[in-house]
């Protein structure tokens, strides 16, 4: 997902737009302006048939629809739209379904049924891992330095507040760089969370269209072991790291490998257990 000290380029911010689809609602526009405000992307209204239209090079496009902001790639017209949807069928069902405490990414941040733990998830790009320890019980601060990323991320909770309140009310998003809200942080989180892009084993079109979109908006996380090493000093109980099964551990200046692995399908979390 994106990633650590990863922003927007000004080249892509530049190539940003906000768009307003013809759904007659005022809280659209309302929200369009305020976003725009926040972000210094300009804001156009769109018809319908303008749905392919590109506005003179603005390569990404961050629409409100009638199913909430969604993400839109210019150059790419049948690509889906792009969203957060903390209440979408597939997280509805790792929810009720997918084992909770017993999910692997639980048990490598160390949820304990009688204890609250703060967890700071450097990396939230789409949110789904932040999500999903929120779920189990944990209060998240998720961490993104995109701002638009951030807008799609905080659409999403304002979306998941009525389908899922009790869970997005344990998530809260800051815009901001990982590396400088570590070093600032007090009291100190119990858990820093790391989820560092990396590149695909095979490129194919196995690859989710998001991940691509993603990786094409943030290009490739290059200080992922900078951030390690400002994590690794700032969490009190364990940091946690998720890697592709395939991939090495993240170098660090410590040269700490991690205390132990926790294993799923396709990925693997390495934990650091502090002292």
């Amino acid at each position: 997902m994106p990633k650590s000290g990863c922003d927007v380029s000004k080249d892509d911010e530049i190539k940003t737009v906000i768009l307003i689809e013809d759904t007659g609602s005022l809280s659209a526009h309302e929200n369009a302006k305020a976003l725009s405000t926040k972000t210094g992307f300009e804001v156009f209204q769109l018809a319908p048939e303008q749905r392919k239209h590109k506005f003179a090079g603005k390569q990404w496009q961050l629409v409100f629809t009638k199913y909430g902001l969604v993400l839109r790639l210019s150059s790419e017209p049948s690509w889906s739209d792009i969203r957060v949807d903390f209440a979408s069928a597939a997280l509805a069902y790792r929810k009720q379904h997918g084992g909770g405490r017993k999910e692997p990414l639980a048990k490598a941040i160390g949820i304990k049924s009688k204890e609250v733990l703060t967890v700071v998830d450097c990396t939230a790009g789409m949110g789904t891992d932040s999500f999903v320890m929120a779920s189990v019980g944990a209060t998240v601060t998720m961490l993104e330095r995109s701002k638009v990323v951030a807008a799609l991320l905080e659409d999403g909770i304002h979306r998941a507040n009525e389908a899922a309140l009790d869970i997005a009310s344990r998530m809260q998003l800051r815009h901001a760089d990982a590396s400088q809200y570590l070093q600032s942080i007090d009291p100190l989180p119990d858990v820093v969370y790391l989820d560092p892009m990396f590149p695909h084993k095979k490129k194919s079109a196995m690859v989710k269209k998001e991940m691509q979109a993603f990786q094409m908006l943030l290009g490739a996380d290059t200080d992922s072991h900078k951030l390690i090493d400002v994590a690794l000093k700032r969490a009190k109980q364990r940091i946690v790291v998720k890697r592709p099964n395939y991939a090495d551990p993240i170098d660090n200046a410590e040269a700490r490998l991690p205390d132990m692995a926790i294993k799923s399908k396709k990925h693997r979390f390495d934990v650091y257990i502090q002292k």
